[in-house]
């Protein structure tokens, strides 16, 4: 058996194909898999960071159309936060005013409002959920703690203490 030039040639085209198809399936198969599938998790994250944009975006606009409570004001925002909570069956025991931090040089001073609060677990939920929706004033929960009345009961007490965000004067 002689090897002549055009064998060869048959040959060493039947490895170099050979090596190429090795490569393809063994290297470049699973490289274009593994940038599909990375291609497509970065279309959903850019998509979740599109809808975050968008939620900041909004978030912006409602805090923005918010306004601070003037320091003249406290009492009638206070009034307007009990009557809300009143008329979803808050009973407040106790409410206390704290003394107004500043913060620094952010623009607005913090006003601590200790409450004591009786409630059933759906009423508290659903007058933290006002604080959101508050129109003429900004308010945050800074700490909460909730404590049941009797074991089985669905009556709750809890501490609230809220944070109302006051302009400068």
């Amino acid at each position: 058996m002689e090897l002549t030039k055009d064998r060869a040639a048959i040959i060493i085209t039947g490895v170099i194909a050979v090596v190429t198809l090795g490569v393809y399936l063994f290297l470049y198969r699973p490289a274009i898999s593994k940038c599909s599938e990375a291609g497509c998790e970065c279309r959903m994250i850019e998509s979740e960071v599109l809808r975050a944009r968008e939620s900041m975006y909004l978030l912006k606009q409602d805090a923005a159309k918010r306004v601070f409570v003037s320091e003249n004001n406290i009492s009638v925002a206070i009034d307007e936060l009990t009557k809300q909570g009143r008329s979803k069956g808050i009973n407040f025991t106790s409410i206390t005013p704290g003394k107004i931090e500043n913060p620094g040089d952010v623009g607005y001073k913090i006003l601590p409002i200790d409450m004591e609060i009786e409630s059933t677990y759906k009423e508290l939920a659903v007058f933290l959920g006002l604080l959101e929706g508050l129109k003429e004033s900004l308010v945050t929960v800074k700490d909460i703690d909730i404590a049941s009345e009797e074991i089985r009961s669905a009556k709750l007490r809890a501490r609230l203490i809220l944070n109302m965000y006051l302009s400068y004067q």
